[in-house]
C-alpha cells in the first residue's frame, strides 16, 4: 500500500488597496495634445518618471490603430499607462491597459492655461479599494540640506519643507504647501492632493517652473522684479499670484 503525502492547502490572500495614481486626459487633436504634453515635459522632465498613470478616455473616440499609437507614443515618453477609465469596448482587450473605476479624485483643479498653452491635465488620483479608505492625517516632509539637479522628491501625503537650496533641475511634487529656505533653482509642483491652500514659499527666487493646483508659470513668464527675492506664490482662481516677502 502506497501513502500518498498530502501537503497543507496553500492559501491565497487578498487585500484592498488605496494608491496614489495620475490622471491624463487625451483630446483631440492628439497632435495638440502632445505638443502640449512635450511642453510640460520640457520643463518637468521627471514628472510622470515611474509614477503610474491612468488615462481618461471620456470623450475622446479614436480607432483601435490610434489608440495602440496613443500608448506606444506615452511608452516613447516614459510614462507607463496602468489603467483606463472610460474607455470604448473597442479600445479593451488583451494586451491592452486594463478598465479601472471607482478612483476617487483628490484634485479639485485641471491644469490651466499659461502662456497660451493647454497643459495636459495631471490630476491625483487615488484608485478605489474595496472600501473607501480613512483618510490620513497630512504629513509634513523635511529635508536637511540641497537638492541637487536630477533629484526629484515626491510627497503627495503633505507639505515638503527643504532647509537648503534647490538646484536647477531638481524637482519637488507635494500634496501641500512647499518651503524652501534658500535658493530656488529648479520646478516646484505644490497642491496636488488638491488643497485650495497650498503655497510655495522661497528665501531667493530663482525657479524653473512654479505650479500649484496645475496653474504653471515658467522662468521666461514670470516678471524679472521677482527674480533673486523672498517670494509667497499662492493660487487664486486660475491664476498664480506672486508677493514679495521682502
Amino acid at each position: 500500500m502506497m501513502n500518498a503525502h498530502v501537503s497543507p492547502q496553500q492559501s491565497l490572500n487578498f487585500r484592498g488597496r488605496s494608491l496614489l495614481a495620475f490622471v491624463l486626459e487625451p483630446s483631440l487633436p492628439l497632435e495638440g495634445w502632445f505638443a502640449a504634453l512635450d511642453a510640460w515635459l520640457v520643463r518637468s522632465p521627471t514628472f510622470f518618471a515611474a509614477k503610474p498613470v491612468i488615462l481618461e478616455m471620456a470623450g475622446v473616440e479614436i480607432e483601435l490603430k490610434a489608440y495602440r499609437d496613443l500608448l506606444g507614443a506615452l511608452a516613447r515618453r516614459h510614462i507607463r499607462v496602468m489603467g483606463v477609465e472610460n474607455a470604448s469596448r473597442s479600445l479593451v482587450g488583451p494586451h491592452l491597459p486594463p478598465v479601472v473605476s471607482g478612483g476617487r479624485a483628490v484634485s479639485a483643479s485641471a491644469l490651466g492655461e499659461a502662456e497660451g498653452e493647454t497643459a495636459p491635465a495631471a490630476t491625483a488620483t487615488a484608485t478605489a479599494a474595496a472600501a473607501p479608505p480613512k483618510a490620513a492625517p497630512a504629513e509634513s516632509l523635511y529635508i536637511d540640506g540641497n537638492l541637487r539637479s536630477g533629484q526629484s522628491i515626491m510627497h503627495p501625503e503633505g507639505d515638503v519643507t527643504v532647509v537648503g537650496r534647490v538646484a536647477s533641475g531638481a524637482e519637488i511634487v507635494a500634496g501641500g504647501s512647499v518651503h524652501v529656505y534658500g535658493a530656488l533653482q529648479g520646478r516646484v509642483i505644490a497642491g496636488i492632493s488638491g488643497s485650495p491652500d497650498a503655497r510655495i514659499f522661497c528665501r531667493e527666487a530663482r525657479a524653473e517652473l512654479l505650479c500649484i493646483g496645475g496653474v504653471y508659470i515658467t522662468a521666461e513668464s514670470m516678471d524679472q522684479t521677482y527674480e533673486g527675492r523672498s517670494l509667497e506664490v499662492r493660487l487664486e482662481g486660475d491664476e498664480l499670484k506672486l508677493r514679495a516677502l521682502d
